[in-house]
């Protein structure tokens, strides 16, 4: 019996063996803790983020319909036509928009005619500047103006003007190198052209008409079906399902013998289904910009009309504008942008807005001292604040300043220590 207790009391010693040696172990834990987070007070622990300019859009997306005052421009069946005109360009009242002919044999002859007549003007161009004695270093200058004009009419699609502006780059490249001119050969072939382009007109004399724009205002060679139906006049009776309506034809309505349309007017409206929350934070009158996202283009708007319904979750917004654009006048349907407003400050992140006192503001690093900086916030989003930026209060945020986004017992005008 006695040898039988002797183990058991063995099994007891290394059970309490084992308890002290856990709990020896987890207050080890405990106080290597509270030890880290002392040390992460007050020796460290300090994350950084500086303070960047940003400009931040208050705007809702949707997708906008064009409604104007167009009237399609009607051709003639079984006749060959080329504009004169590109889309996009303003037009007067009888203004040439294209040119009709009796066949495509006559269209073959003026397609001929074309490059001969630009040929003969850069020939009279050459014999005129082998007598201008300019100086090649103003000619230069006018070259790189020429240049730049035509670089703005790329981006505004002015086709007529930088067609014009081409012409006249040619000429003064000529009149750059008319020292090397043969004036008798020019003359010679010029005639020679002068001679074939006449036999091509006699050719085509009676054989072709002009189509003139019947008032004045833009055109554009893209018919939809829709200009008889998304017109000013539809917004007076306009509701959310005859807005459905609406937009649901078109293309089966376009009439193929069109050579294109006028939009006249000063003004076009944009008609934008949105949520009834977003419809809310816009009032008549109140002027916004439109960002036409797939064209990167904006224009200004004011709020024409907001159309509500009992008990319905969207509404209808109808923005009213007056800029128009080369590109602009071919658009019928496009995701937009709306603009409410645009804020301009330092990007300043939620988690390092702190108080002090009565003043909200955050805490910077400047060198290895923690300084307290006050803020006006301009906007909010999901995760951060646009403040704005001061140039006269020193105690405000500037750009630069390396924000504490993540510290503990922060204070101001206190040292760091390393």
């Amino acid at each position: 019996m006695e040898e039988e207790r002797i183990p058991q009391r063995k099994k007891k010693k290394r059970r309490n063996y084992g308890n002290r040696l856990a709990f020896v172990i987890v207050g080890a834990v405990i106080i290597a803790y509270v030890f880290f987070e002392i040390f992460s007070a007050y020796f460290g622990g300090l994350e950084t983020e500086p303070a960047v300019q940003v400009s931040v859009n208050d705007s809702f997306n949707a997708v906008g319909w064009f409604f104007r005052d167009e009237a399609p421009i009607e051709g003639r069946t079984g006749e060959s036509a080329k504009h004169i005109v590109y889309s996009g360009e303003r037009v007067q009242k009888d203004a040439p928009l294209a040119t009709i002919y009796a066949d495509e044999a006559a269209l073959a002859i003026s397609r001929q005619l074309e490059p001969l007549e630009n040929k003969i003007e850069l020939l009279d161009a050459a014999l005129q500047s082998s007598n201008d004695k300019a100086d090649s270093a103003k000619i230069d200058q006018l070259i790189t103006l020429a240049l730049q004009q035509m670089a703005g009419q790329v981006r505004s699609g002015s086709g007529i003007s930088l067609s014009a502006s081409a012409d006249s780059l040619r000429t003064l490249s000529l009149r750059r190198e008319s020292g090397h001119i043969d004036t008798a050969a020019i003359t010679a072939e010029r005639d020679a052209l002068a001679a074939e382009r006449n036999s091509l007109n006699a050719q085509l004399s009676g054989r072709t008409s002009q189509l003139t724009a019947p008032f004045s205002g833009y055109f554009s060679d893209n018919v939809d079906g829709y200009e008889q139906t998304l017109t000013p006049e539809a917004l007076d009776e306009l509701t959310i399902d005859t807005f459905h309506e609406l937009t649901q034809q078109g293309k089966a309505q376009a009439d193929s013998s069109s050579m294109g349309k006028i939009i006249q007017g000063f003004s076009w409206y944009l008609v934008s289904e949105v949520s009834t929350e977003d419809a809310n934070r816009l009032t008549e009158g109140q002027n916004l910009r439109v960002n036409f996202t797939q064209a990167s283009m904006e224009a200004p708007v004011s709020v024409y009309s907001i159309i509500k319904e009992h008990n319905s979750e969207t509404a209808l917004v109808v923005l009213e504008g007056t800029s128009f654009d080369s590109e602009m006048v071919s658009m019928r349907n496009q995701p937009i942008e709306i603009i409410i407003a645009t804020y301009t400050g330092l990007r300043v992140p939620k988690q390092a807005v702190r108080m002090d006192g009565n003043e909200i503001g955050v805490y910077i690093l400047s060198g290895s001292v923690e300084k307290f900086k006050t803020i006006h916030k301009l906007y909010e989003t999901d995760s951060y604040y646009v403040v704005e930026q001061s140039a006269t209060d020193a105690g405000a945020l500037v750009a630069k300043d390396q924000i504490i986004v993540r510290g503990k017992n922060l204070q101001n005008n206190m040292v760091v220590r390393t």
